[in-house]
Formats: structure tokens, C-alpha cells, sequence
């Protein structure tokens, strides 16, 4: 793989040398969060100093960048000497940012909202407003429209810990993708090709295909609850309380949990108590999101090259995984890793947890 080495002086890029040679390249790029890259290469003293100061890794074929974090020189008369270097994607820079405290209340705000709204706070040039930590080669594209409304409060938080919190929750994956003279902030969702749809051509893991090893199957209630009651800010009767409970449930089928959230507050008043009651309803729904009935589904995916990335899937999308017994999970290609090395290019994508799902081929 051809690697642009970009060098960043008084906010300009400048491509100071191409590499298209190396030892091995580990390349990683992840949904939704920051990836990673590692270049092991023979070393020179002009190549040592290509990577002095604030240097970027661009390629031609993948929208990634890259930081160079690392810089380790290995001396060896006997066996050469090697350059390994290491870091991670554009991404990275919203780890860099703290938000000291955000609060979002008010009806119709979405997740993307929020999302571009602490992006252009934290990270993008505005001549109007003066903000130190703003950097001008950074934009960020339009929006998408997603529509996930959702309320938040953040404290002490960095910007990827915000950014992540959303996409997580409503399946977004965000990139810096390198426009030429920068990078660009973009929000986007995968492609579903698993067995949930009929649009998409699938993608499937299965024996049938031989791209399925072992697999293994594990079904749990003894975590499960499907009501709540949680405590917000107050002292004795005047403790806020809410009640989530499921319509229609009663007997043994009710399950209820206590959630003490007396650290969510309701902004000195500024939340009136409708508002105060809603996020704390949100959090216990929240909440009770991770204490469902778990199936876990997992296993070995095997021949990487039944289907071609780009092609056939794209970081984000969602596939299907059907085992010899007829279980059938679904699950999203979080993380594609490539590999250049003396055994020639691999690429490996890495699934979420397997979520089993109820399907039946039609005859």
C-alpha cells in the first residue's frame, strides 16, 4: 500500500515523501471510534527525518489519516536498522477536548445535533467567536438529518466521549476524512445485508459458505428486569422518584430494579420537573436497555475473501451468521484491519457482539 507522509507547519500540509515500501503495515480503521496504523520499515537518516515534527499519514484508496504518535529507532549492525511507527486516526484529536459541563433538554434536539454542536464548539474555526482550541483545518460536512431524539448531561466528559455515547447508542459511525488540504468530520450510517432486510444483497457467514468455524451459543435471564424506579436529586419527601414500569406485566413476570441517580440534576431549576422527570425516565430506560434477556453468539470467521470490502460490505454495515443448527445472529463490522506484510496483504474485518435474531428461509 502507497502511504502519503504529510507534514503540518503553521496549519498547512505539505506531502514530504511517499513510502511504498515496507516491512509490514498494520492499517485499522474502526465505526466508531479512533483507529490505529503501525509501519515497520528499514531505517535511513533521511527517512528518520521525514517523521521530525507534526507529521500525517494519508492514502490514496482509504479516506483515513493517520497521527504519527510514536517514532522508536532500533540499531543493529547485524540485522539493519528499523524504524517502527505507530499512532493513531485524525480521530484521535477529540480525545484532546473536554467539555467542563453540557446539558441538552429541550424537545426535537436529536443526537446529530449534539453531536455537531460540540464538534463546531470544541473543534471548529469560527473568525466571529474566539476559541484557542478551535483548529482551521478541520470543517465539518453537512448534516445528515438523523432524526434520534434523545436528552443528555455531560460533565467532564471529552469530545469523544460525547461523540461515542450517541453513535453507540443509535448505531452512527463518524470519521475525519482527508480532503486535501484537511480534514472533514463526518457523521454516516452502515448498509443492513443481513438476513433483516430484502434491499441489499446479503452477506452471510455460514458452514454453507465455508467462511463459519466454530460457533458457540448461550442463552441468560438472570439478569434480566423489565421495570424501574429511580431516585433523583432531593433528601426524604422531597426526593424525585419515577416510575418505568411495562404496561400489562404483572405477577412474576415483573422484574424491577433501583437506580440512584442523585448525581442527575435538574440544573438549579433551569429543568422544570416535567423535563427533570423525563431524563430520569430516559436514564432508567437506558438502564433497563442493558438488562434484557442476553443470547450470546459467537465464533470464528474464517476465509476473509468470500467477500470483498468496498464491494460487497463497508465498515458499519450489517451482516448475517447462520450456524449448522439454523441459529441465526446479526451483527456490524466494527473494525477492518489490514495487513501488508512478508506473507503478502490481508484484510480482517472484526464483527460486534452477535445479536440472535428469529428467521426463517423462505421454501
Amino acid at each position: 500500500m502507497l502511504l502519503n507522509i504529510l507534514k503540518l507547519e503553521n496549519n498547512i500540509f505539505t506531502r514530504i515523501a511517499i513510502i511504498d515500501y515496507a516491512t509490514s503495515i498494520i492499517w485499522v480503521k474502526r465505526f466508531n471510534n479512533n483507529g490505529e496504523f503501525e509501519l515497520y520499515i528499514k531505517a535511513s537518516e533521511e527517512l528518520y527525518e521525514f517523521f521530525q515534527g507534526d507529521i500525517f499519514i494519508t492514502r490514496d484508496d482509504r479516506d483515513t489519516g493517520m497521527i504519527v504518535e510514536k517514532i522508536k529507532l532500533t540499531t543493529d549492525p547485524e540485522n539493519g536498522d528499523y524504524l517502527t511507527i505507530s499512532g493513531r486516526s485524525v480521530e484521535a484529536i477529540m480525545l484532546w477536548r473536554i467539555i467542563q459541563r453540557a446539558v441538552y433538554s429541550q424537545a426535537n434536539t436529536t443526537a446529530e445535533m449534539i453531536i455537531r454542536d460540540q464538534i463546531s464548539r470544541q473543534l471548529i474555526y469560527n473568525p466571529i467567536l474566539i476559541n484557542p482550541g478551535a483548529i482551521p483545518w478541520i470543517s465539518i460536512a453537512a448534516a445528515q438529518g438523523y432524526a434520534d431524539e434523545v436528552t443528555r448531561q455531560y460533565t467532564g466528559k471529552s469530545l469523544m466521549d460525547i461523540v461515542r455515547d450517541l453513535c453507540v447508542t443509535f448505531d452512527y459511525g463518524f470519521q475525519f476524512v482527508w480532503t486535501g488540504s484537511g480534514f472533514e468530520f463526518q457523521l454516516y450510517k452502515g448498509t443492513d445485508r443481513s438476513f433483516d432486510q430484502s434491499e441489499n444483497t446479503f452477506v452471510v457467514f455460514s458452514p454453507e459458505f465455508e467462511n463459519l468455524g466454530n460457533t458457540e451459543y448461550l442463552r441468560d435471564t438472570s439478569n434480566y428486569a423489565n421495570g424501574a424506579i429511580i431516585g433523583g436529586e432531593g433528601e426524604g419527601n422531597d426526593r424525585t422518584f419515577v416510575w418505568v414500569m411495562p404496561e400489562g406485566v404483572e405477577g412474576y413476570q415483573r422484574r424491577v430494579i433501583y437506580i440512584d441517580a442523585r448525581n442527575t440534576s435538574s440544573d438549579n431549576g433551569s429543568l422544570t420537573p416535567k423535563q427533570y422527570k423525563a431524563m430520569l425516565a430516559e436514564q432508567a430506560k437506558e438502564q433497563l436497555e442493558l438488562r434484557k434477556v442476553t443470547t450470546e453468539f459467537n465464533g470464528e470467521i474464517l476465509n476473509y475473501n468470500s467477500y470483498t470490502y468496498g464491494v460487497d460490505y463497508n465498515l458499519g454495515d450489517k451482516v448475517s451468521i447462520k450456524n449448522s443448527y439454523g441459529i441465526v445472529g446479526n451483527a456490524v463490522i466494527t473494525e477492518i484491519t489490514e495487513v501488508e506484510d512478508e506473507n503478502g496483504y490481508r484484510l480482517i474485518p472484526t464483527l460486534s457482539e452477535w445479536t440472535v435474531v428469529d428467521y426463517e428461509e423462505e421454501e
